[in-house]
């Protein structure tokens, strides 16, 4: 039972620790994604720019921005959901299985999830080494940088499965907790009713 205990704070300090990181990654990907929005937005008006008034405004620089932003965004943003598991999946049948058989299976889908990021962890690093040799034609980068957040999403991938891995492996229940869009629309229905 000690040891039992000593592995369930051990856990513990791992998802607070995790969750730290992944609140960060979160943010990171927030940032990615309204730096995209901002040069997609660059680009139209430049276009837009030139169509109404005939003023040539040239950014090919945005457009390689946005995409390697949306990048960043995917690989960063697709960790954080591994964590919260809203990866998408077939769950139909560890639904219809007993609970002590649909843990396994979850472990097994962690277990499967795990290999596919380390896949893309050892691809990713040899695309950074090809990377270094090869520039982007407008922005005038190694390409390394780019795929440097490939490997960076899928190193936080393997850990954020890992995670999930051992909470099944050790059986530790954690508290449910709602995501922040239910509080919210919990809270808006009750001040509706409320007023009412």
């Amino acid at each position: 039972m000690n040891g039992s205990s000593a592995s369930h704070r051990t856990f513990l300090a791992l998802q607070r620790t995790m969750d730290s990181v992944n609140s960060a990654a979160e943010k990171c990907a927030g940032l990615f994604l309204l730096g995209m929005i901002v040069a997609v937005s660059i680009s139209v008006f430049s276009r837009l720019l030139y169509t109404y008034t005939g003023i040539s405004l040239s950014t090919p620089w945005a457009e390689e921005l946005a995409r390697f932003l949306m990048i960043g965004s995917v690989f960063i943003g697709g960790a954080v959901a591994a964590y919260h598991l809203r990866l998408i999946g077939v769950d139909v049948f560890v639904t219809i299985v007993p609970e002590r058989i649909a843990r396994w299976l979850r472990l097994l889908s962690h277990l499967l999830t795990l290999a596919l990021a380390l896949l893309l962890v050892w691809k990713s690093i040899r695309l950074i080494e090809l990377g270094f040799k090869q520039w982007s034609p407008a922005m005038e980068m190694p390409m390394a940088y780019v795929y440097a957040s490939m490997a960076i999403g899928c190193l936080l991938m393997c850990a954020n499965t890992l995670t999930n891995a051992a909470k099944e492996l050790l059986n530790v229940e954690l508290p449910h907790r709602e995501s922040a869009e239910m509080e919210e629309a919990m809270e808006i229905k009750n001040s509706v009713e409320g007023a009412l």
